[in-house]
């Protein structure tokens, strides 16, 4: 896929960020094998991640401390009951997608944005520490599962 063609994805997918919350595409980043594309308002910033051949994601964080105060929309949709929450050995296994189907995924990931994480987007992080605390018993389980398969990272 062409950068311009991405772009073009990103733009149109996300443009209610802007209209409705005031987000600005604030900085894209194109990597060999990956882009990083932020989007910033005044109190959230927006991280979609895509490698190539995988599935993107997006990370939700508090701009006035994102390395510290920050989630995804995986396990905000975990938190709702829209997904599951994954198995350990999961976290091991490679995520594939098509690229023909990179913009249905991201205007759904948007969709499921703006339908679950409007009080984030509003910059309401009461909810963080419970997203936080999902991500770090998955991390110890996953660890766990780690020592026991032993599996060299």
């Amino acid at each position: 896929m062409k950068k311009s063609e991405f772009e073009k994805i990103i733009g149109k997918t996300f443009r209610v960020l802007e209209t409705k919350y005031g987000f600005k595409k604030i900085e894209t980043v194109f990597q060999q094998r990956s882009c990083i594309v932020r989007f910033q308002n005044t109190t959230t910033e927006l991280i979609l991640t895509y490698e190539i051949g995988g599935m993107p994601w997006l990370s939700i964080a508090d701009v006035t401390s994102p390395e510290e105060k920050q989630t995804t929309l995986e396990w905000l949709l975990v938190e709702q009951g829209v997904e599951k929450t994954p198995a350990p050995e999961a976290a091991f296994l490679p995520t594939k997608m098509e690229e023909s189907k990179l913009e249905a995924v991201l205007q759904s990931k948007n969709q499921q944005l703006l339908e679950f994480g409007t009080d984030l987007l509003k910059g309401d992080f009461t909810i963080l520490p419970k997203l936080q605390k999902r991500a770090e018993k998955y991390a110890l389980e996953c660890k766990h599962y780690v020592d026991i398969h032993k599996i060299k990272s």
